[in-house]
């Protein structure tokens, strides 16, 4: 099992940790804030080590974190929650975790949190949230679009994404998205347009960076002729 630890802009790193099991990168961020450390997303039990070594890597440890920012109660997305002991951590209330978990399900369908704003979306799974960090226009989408299986870009793990951008709106055109499923997937995307970000951070592989405006419009035009 690898790792690679990229900067996505001055305030955000991602960690993307290769899941030979899952055949696929699992992405964890770290956002450097004036309160504390940020964490959105945290892999799996697993990835502990990975964790740990990418927080040495930019200077600081798991007591640095003081919000974990969860976007949906998966595995590979909350499993490395118990290494942040002084963190305050939340999701949406329609997620299920175990209780030893400490993550509070306090999330509504809409609200603010510090310099984030999110909002829930569904579609992969109940309670799944994007959540959009203010400060650097930042979109965090979870699972609920993401490049699970994918290979990195051609331009790497940060980078325009092109070859990506393109896989999706194939996977798309190709009914990818089942059409009971279309109108929420549709009204998330519309959300996340809502926020005009500069950055789309994924749950798995590539970080998209410019003219994601354009790219969340086509993926829209795509869906409504195929409703």
């Amino acid at each position: 099992m690898d790792y690679l630890l990229e900067q996505v802009n001055d305030q955000i790193d991602v960690l993307a940790v290769w899941d030979a099991e899952w055949n696929t990168y699992t992405n964890a961020y770290f956002i450097q804030e004036d309160a504390g450390l940020t964490v959105v997303d945290s892999c799996k039990e697993g990835h502990l080590e990975f964790l740990r070594h990418s927080l040495n890597k930019i200077g600081k440890t798991a007591d640095d974190v003081k919000l974990m920012l969860v976007t949906h109660g998966h595995e590979d997305h909350v499993g490395g929650a118990p290494l942040f002991t002084k963190a305050r951590k939340v999701i949406h209330g329609d997620e299920t975790l175990p209780a030893e978990s400490f993550i509070s399900g306090e999330l509504l369908d809409r609200g603010t949190i510090g310099d984030y704003e999110y909002t829930r979306v569904g579609y992969h799974s109940p309670g799944s949230v994007i959540f959009f960090h203010r400060p650097t226009r930042t979109l965090f989408t979870g699972d609920f679009l993401c490049f699970f299986g994918d290979p990195l870009s051609d331009g790497g793990l940060v980078s325009k994404g092109e070859d990506l951008r393109q896989a999706w709106i194939e996977f798309l055109q190709c009914g990818g998205v089942a059409k009971v499923d279309l109108p929420v997937f549709l009204n998330g995307l519309r959300m996340m347009k809502e926020y005009d970000p500069d950055v789309m951070c994924t749950g798995h592989g590539g970080v998209l960076v410019g003219d994601l405006d354009v790219f969340l419009e086509e993926l829209i035009t795509i869906g409504d002729a195929d409703k």
